[in-house]
């Protein structure tokens, strides 16, 4: 009995681990831990700067298609263009417009009506009278250069931004899929003809998101 008593405390002995060997497994555990969180960063800088690329590319392609059919690229808003260049009209007129009566109605979203009256939406964020994309009449659809019409934005996402100035409703924005570095919403950058852009008798189209390495803003744009 004694011998079989020794025996099973001999055997409990070797499957207990020790200190050193729970020190061990615990210093390993944190070093892949610490690994994993380095490396996380990194792979959604690259997912995001994937996704912003495809989108960039394909809004690029479609304001080139869309100065083929109206002779100009379209519009931003030339009153803040060169310091607020995320409040463009590009949801609008790349998506299309339906005219109804002093009201546009957007293609992209059916339910969503902005008006040129007050408060006028149109000519308080825009800067505009109406837009150059919009069919004559609400029974008439009007071109998208975005791809089928849908609840996405298909070929880019958008939603809706206010000034905060009270009694001024939403409009519609075309949202970059990445975060921006500050927070919050993140649409695309848009100056037309910008004379002191990047491509004064073109287009300047960027997006700022998530941060380098060492802690700069990306962006994407196309520059050339």
């Amino acid at each position: 009995m004694k011998t079989l008593a020794n025996n099973m405390k001999a055997a409990r002995r070797e499957q207990a681990f020790t200190l050193v060997e729970l020190l061990t497994v615990i210093s390993i555990i944190g070093v892949i831990a610490a690994l994993v969180v380095a490396v996380l960063p990194a792979a959604k800088r690259k997912k995001d700067e994937a996704a912003v690329k495809a989108i960039h590319a394909k809004l690029v392609t479609q304001i080139e298609d869309y100065k083929k059919q109206f002779g100009t690229y379209p519009p931003d808003n030339a009153a803040v263009a060169a310091n607020t260049p995320y409040w463009n009209p590009l949801a609008y007129e790349l998506g299309g417009t339906r005219r109804s009566g002093v009201n546009f109605v957007s293609e992209l979203d059916p339910t969503h009506t902005v008006t040129t009256v007050g408060p006028a939406q149109v000519n308080s964020y825009f800067g505009l009278a109406g837009f150059v994309n919009a069919s004559a009449n609400a029974t008439t659809r009007a071109k998208s250069f975005l791809g089928a019409v849908g609840g996405s934005g298909q070929n880019a996402t958008y939603l809706y931004l206010t000034n905060g100035v009270p009694g001024m409703p939403a409009v519609m924005v075309l949202q970059v899929p990445a975060e921006h570095p500050s927070g919050g919403a993140n649409v695309w950058r848009y100056r037309a003809y910008p004379v002191n852009g990047h491509n004064p008798k073109s287009f300047d189209l960027w997006a700022e998101y998530g941060k380098t390495g060492s802690g700069r803003t990306n962006i994407h744009g196309n520059w050339r």
